[in-house]
């Protein structure tokens, strides 16, 4: 199923972007069954990359907004989406069966881009949520790919909680996922519901609300969501409560730091603390009396944290 990358496109349609962002590339990779989307600043730049992996039901738009300026003006970085993320594509008739998706095999799609992408140089992986599940998933199963991870609300079992859990249970029936398909549609219609949602995400509104970034990250947010598949995001609940990363966390080898929100109603804080405690020397951030959006609610904390940590990398 995971099959090898081939001729990377150029110039897909997309979501609007709302910064302009020197020596930006668009791609959609070829994989065997489906197509990958990145995003790439400063191609040319020298050192290792650092690849970007965003979480459920967002796009490859959504760090952008975030980077701080060293990284984003001056440091090769590369953003992936998630699999059948707009403008990623599954290709019903060849991608084979969800059931023979392991944590395995979602590694090999992303060694298999990155491979199309820098060849065998070693990366920097960032991932928030299902992002850091494949940041974590990656370093597991390709240890020369991966230089340092930087999980962000991400986890090792794909079980989530709150009103994201609730879809997730949803889906994993037939007689109900009809309910989750016919959910994403409304949801990706109307964009005061789309923030309603969204809100269930969010510990520290204050916060989120005077974020510099929270208008731009949501806005581009929003129009990736209302492009996604609802059938495709459906699969993709039922598939990630079935991933389960726990006893291979240990074979982790790299720096790894381990990060996320105190008050996360999605993941919560127990879980990244459990996470550290099975790689040996991984390093723990936990925002006190913040939620899952950490982009919005601790915006600062996380470009410094970032920037820190590439450096040490």
């Amino acid at each position: 199923m995971a099959g090898s990358a081939t001729v990377a496109k150029t110039g897909y349609d997309r979501c609007p972007m709302t910064m302009n962002v020197p020596s930006q590339h668009r791609r959609l990779i070829d994989l065997h069954g489906q197509t990958l989307a990145a995003v790439s600043g400063n191609d040319a730049a020298p050192g290792p990359p650092v690849v970007f992996v965003h979480g459920i039901t967002a796009s490859v738009d959504l760090w952008l907004p975030s980077l701080p300026e060293s990284v984003r003006d001056e440091r090769r970085w590369i953003s992936l989406s998630l699999p059948g993320h707009h403008p990623s594509r599954i290709d019903r008739q060849t991608f084979g069966r969800w059931d023979d998706v392991t944590p395995a095999v979602w590694a090999e799609w992303y060694e298999a881009a990155l491979k199309q992408l820098v060849g065998d140089q070693p990366v920097d992986v960032v991932g928030w949520s299902t992002g850091g599940f494949t940041a974590l998933t990656l370093a597991a199963h390709f240890p020369q790919r991966v230089r340092s991870v930087m999980s962000i609300s991400g986890f090792a079992v794909g079980r989530w909680l709150g009103l994201i859990g609730t879809f997730q249970r949803l889906s994993l029936s037939s007689l109900t996922r009809w309910a989750v398909r016919l959910g994403f549609g409304v949801v990706g219609r109307w964009r005061m519901l789309f923030d309603l949602v969204m809100r269930s995400g969010i510990t520290d509104r204050a916060a989120f609300q005077s974020s510099s970034v929270r208008e731009r990250t949501m806005e581009d947010w929003f129009a990736a969501f209302a492009q996604h598949d609802p059938a495709v995001m459906a699969e993709l609940f039922c598939k990630i409560a079935e991933l389960d990363l726990s006893d291979q966390m240990s074979r982790i080898k790299c720096p790894v730091l381990i990060a996320g929100g105190g008050a996360d109603s999605y993941i919560p804080g127990i879980h990244p603390r459990w996470m550290a405690d099975q790689i040996r020397g991984a390093e723990l951030v936990l925002w006190p009396g913040v939620g899952h959006m950490f982009f919005a609610e601790r915006t600062h904390e996380f470009q410094e944290l970032l920037v820190r940590w590439l450096k040490r990398s």
